[in-house]
């Protein structure tokens, strides 16, 4: 692909930056949201440690030299005797030879059945069918493309169709279909929300036959580098929000992104760009709003919203830099872009010196706008206040940007009763759009923390959803469309909202005065029944999993909440999950013998425990022993219990009575309760500050275990590059194990964060003779070059006196590991979950052990933590956008004509 760089102004020019591919969240370490069913996470500058420690340093183009290595592996099917039956007892079918996805599918939050996030959909234009159904793509944050032909009911699927090795992103921004040609459907990726290091950019994805099939274009092009952070000290990302194409000749591909317009003439062979709106070298040039079209007599204008958030953050500062903000138009050339002299700020109306490049005292933060196809004169322009972060107002012109009338003020955003809705919320910055019903240009659909109507031409709009009141949508709205009424229109009535909660349909938007009364507003039903897109960030499975006869599960989720679903008689496996604990959903576990007690726990520690099964009342059991507030701690902080102890042995940790009981947790010091935390008094720190204390509040573990056959051993993983061992655990009195350092200075293990750990014994009975421990690594190699690798092997003798380290990555990418798993049943048998999915080794003996991509209907997702049952059976899969899978653990021994990894599914 050749690429034009067009530089009407030099924003930041690098070979190589700093930014950042994944994340969970759009808030930063100082945004706070109002209490409520859908709060927020407060995760800061985690995931750029996760990426660029110990350098900071981090190039988008180290994923892309990654990739010829994974397309380079093989995928197979794990080595082993697949003893797995179904039981006549379990309601599950799990596959053999491939995964079976457990959900969420939906979620239930609050008597609402919800979805992960989606940012965005789009209604095939000619629809319905003959049966009054119609074509809808819905796409999320993390979790790609979904599709459904049957919409819009209750009874609405949704299946995904961005399930394809050649696209490394499925995080879409943005939806587009083709109005000459409407199986053509472009999907911009990356998440342009201001989000804390959310997933970033890789091309514009292509599908000319109604998203079956994709093709990216301009990868090289749209890659996840913000160029503009390469200074500030913390990484960015970039992402395309916009994608259109000309009115006048579709192979003229307009797209916009955080640093501004580019082009393509000749359908996305080659591009052009960036293209500048304004002159202002010195402010960001994020591309909010795109609009383009037909002028008549062979011309195109193109309106465009410059539209900076505006408040800083810790890891986005130059987010002050907003003095850009504003709209824009120009016509557009026949190749390439405008130059920056043919736009024309379109500032008549707007509060003075909009745009002049100033953000000094300016109040007009992120712009959406939006026109009428009745009239594309009419253009309304949402403004968001970067200082309140709510509504600053809506603008409207009628003669096509010429003059402009401030319509409606914040307070014409009405809460009208609900709660958290003033103003139109206060993250206008995150959740903000706009759109004119086709057939009348006075009534307008706003999305805010509700999704708000006008009929009035934007001078008052109402509160129709109500989130945080009455209402049964879920807040955060992102996306919005009205149905094509089959007559070459469409039905004001009839509009489907995306929200952080998923898909939601009304057949009466038009209905009511809008408030905090359900009896006056629009009735939402939920589609999202079939929706798998809950990010998720770790979670559990009950014991014998695949053969039980109610087997259990239970995950924490990013803004659902911690949740649990156990099977009966369902079959297949993918089931309703039901929401038990709010905030975010962080760690959960199960105690896996008598399945009473389920832990659930939300941001920065906070744990409850059921002691009557999955849905029964909670009581607190945060430690709350002296010492524990002054900790620093993680906002995901891990939460363990040792679940395969022989019952009823001294010392084993589980019991008939009570089932097992001896937990851990992780803050900068190892926590350890031999009572299940109940009560919470009975939580003690058993370790110093196992941490290199090089971050600062970062400093914390990330992931902490038990060895396998003996809970008195356990070790840590930190984020700041330290991996120890701890030995004489269990003993019921503080400060009373024995801690071996193994990281030696990091002299061969990769000071490069530790997100996970995993170690067994030798010996159960003489546990200080041998050890084997592994170690997942984050970051890049770039940034460790003379210690490279993501998993490592460590060997201990004699309490780990004498220990080895060795780098056992073999032929895995250059990409973070999130986690790793050993198959007891086949010590040999070792499963990494990275950024790019799952890869396993049957042989990590070897001296350079070969890895294999273990897909077999696994989403290409980002793992994010694994779990593997009591008894052995089942290894289950966490990931971030595609919910929970499973997959039957061979028993063993590896048949040697197999140890390729080649075995037929």
């Amino acid at each position: 692909m050749r690429f034009k760089f067009f530089a009407a102004i030099g924003l930041v020019a690098v070979a190589a930056g700093a930014t950042a591919y994944f994340s969970d969240s759009k808030v930063e370490s100082f945004d706070e949201d109002a209490a409520g069913p859908w709060s927020k996470p407060v995760a800061g500058d985690y995931w750029a440690h996760r990426v660029s420690y110990p350098t900071m340093n981090f190039s988008p183009g180290w994923y892309g030299e990654a990739k010829p290595a994974d397309r380079a592996i093989a995928n197979g099917v794990p080595a082993g005797e697949k003893s797995y039956l179904r039981s006549a007892e379990s309601p599950l079918t799990l596959a053999p030879n491939g995964w079976t996805f457990l959900g969420p599918s939906p979620l239930l939050n609050g008597g609402v059945v919800v979805a992960g996030r989606t940012n965005v959909i789009v209604a095939d234009p000619t629809g319905p069918d003959i049966n009054g159904k119609h074509t809808v793509f819905a796409a999320s944050d993390g979790g790609g493309v979904w599709k459904t032909t049957n919409c819009c009911d209750a009874n609405t699927t949704w299946r995904n169709v961005t399930d394809d090795r050649d696209i490394a992103s499925i995080a879409i921004g943005d939806l587009y279909i083709e109005p000459s040609n409407p199986n053509v459907i472009y999907a911009g990726t990356g998440d342009l929300r201001y989000g804390s290091f959310t997933f970033g950019s890789s091309g514009v994805l292509k599908s000319t036959d109604k998203g079956e099939t994709w093709t990216v274009l301009g990868e090289d092009v749209f890659n996840p580098l913000y160029a503009p952070s390469v200074s500030l000290g913390f990484p960015q990302y970039q992402a395309v929000g916009k994608v259109r194409t000309s009115p006048i000749d579709p192979d003229t591909i307009i797209v916009g992104t955080k640093t501004g317009l580019f082009v393509s003439n000749n359908a996305g062979v080659d591009w052009t760009g960036p293209c500048y709106t304004n002159s202002f070298s010195s402010q960001r040039q994020d591309i909010t709003g795109l609009i383009v079209q037909n002028a008549g007599a062979g011309a195109v204008r193109v309106f465009a919203a410059v539209g900076t958030r505006g408040l800083p953050t810790t890891v986005q500062p130059d987010l002050a830099n907003f003095g850009a903000n504003g709209v824009y138009r120009a016509t557009w050339p026949a190749t390439g872009c405008p130059a920056t002299g043919d736009w024309t700020l379109l500032d008549n109306g707007w509060p003075a010196g909009t745009g002049n490049g100033d953000p000094t005292g300016k109040l007009l933060g992120r712009l959406e706008i939006a026109d009428a196809p009745s009239n594309p004169d009419t253009i309304y322009a949402l403004g968001s206040d970067a200082v309140s972060s709510g509504v600053l107002g809506v603008w409207r012109t009628d003669d096509g940007g010429n003059s402009w009338v401030q319509r409606a003020t914040a307070s014409g955003v009405q809460a009208g009763g609900c709660s958290n809705a003033t103003n139109g919320g206060s993250q206008m910055w995150y959740d903000s759009g706009l759109l004119v019903d086709p057939g009348n240009p006075e009534i307008v659909l706003l999305s805010g923390v509700d999704m708000w109507r006008s009929t009035n031409g934007g001078t008052t709009f109402q509160d129709i959803t109500c989130g945080y009141g009455s209402g049964n949508v879920h807040v955060d709205h992102h996306a919005r469309a009205f149905l094509p009424n089959g007559f070459g229109g469409y039905d004001n009535n009839k509009v489907l909202s995306g929200s952080d909660g998923g898909v939601f349909y009304t057949a009466n938007a038009q209905f009511g005065t809008g408030g905090s009364s359900s009896a006056n507003r629009p009735t939402f039903i939920s589609l999202n029944q079939t929706i798998g897109s809950i990010e998720l960030y770790s979670g559990d499975i009950t014991a014998n999993f695949a053969t039980a006869a109610t087997p259990g599960a239970s995950a924490g989720a990013q803004d659902n909440g911690s949740e649990w679903v156990r099977w009966t008689n369902t079959d297949p496996a993918p089931a309703q999950w039901t929401v038990r604990n709010g905030g975010d959903g962080i760690y959960t576990r199960i105690e896996p013998v008598n399945e009473l007690r389920w832990y659930y726990s939300s941001q920065n520690g906070a744990l409850v425990v059921s002691q009557t099964g999955p849905s029964g009342g909670t009581t607190n059991a945060t430690p709350s022993a002296a010492g524990w507030g002054g900790d620093t701690l993680s906002f995901v902080m891990p939460v363990e219990i040792y679940r395969y102890g022989e019952l009823d042995v001294a010392g084993s940790g589980c019991s008939t009575a009570i089932g097992c009981s001896y937990m851990l947790g992780g803050t900068n010091r190892v926590w350890e309760t031999l009572q299940g935390g109940i009560p919470r008094t009975s939580w003690y720190p058993n370790s110093p500050n196992l941490t290199k204390n090089t971050l600062g509040n970062r400093s914390f573990i990330n992931q902490l275990a038990h060895a396998t056959k003996t809970p008195s051993v356990v070790i840590v993983g930190t984020n700041d590059g330290n991996v120890q061992l701890g030995y004489g655990m269990n003993q019921g009195v503080a400060d009373s194990a024995t801690w071996v350092n193994l990281t030696d200075n990091n002299s061969v293990l990769p000071n490069r964060p530790v997100m996970d750990v995993t170690v067994d014994v030798g010996d159960a009975g003489n546990p200080a003779t041998s050890a084997i421990g592994y170690a997942a690594l984050g970051g890049f190699d770039q940034n460790t070059p003379g210690n490279p690798g993501h998993i490592y092997e460590v060997t201990c003798q004699n309490n780990c006196t004498t220990f080895t380290w060795r780098n056992v990555s073999g032929n895995l990418p250059n990409i973070p590991a999130n986690s790793v798993a050993v198959n007891p049943n086949i010590p040999n048998q070792v499963f990494a979950g990275t950024d790019w999915g799952l890869y396993y080794t049957d042989d990590v003996s070897a001296p350079n052990p070969v890895w294999y991509r273990f897909e077999n209907g696994l989403p290409r997702v980002m793992i994010w933590d694994m779990a593997i049952d009591r008894g052995f059976t089942t290894l289950a899969v966490f990931t971030r956008s595609r919910g929970v899978w499973a997959w039957p653990l061979p028993t063993g021994p590896i048949d040697i004509i197999f140890q390729d990894g080649f075995e037929s599914p």
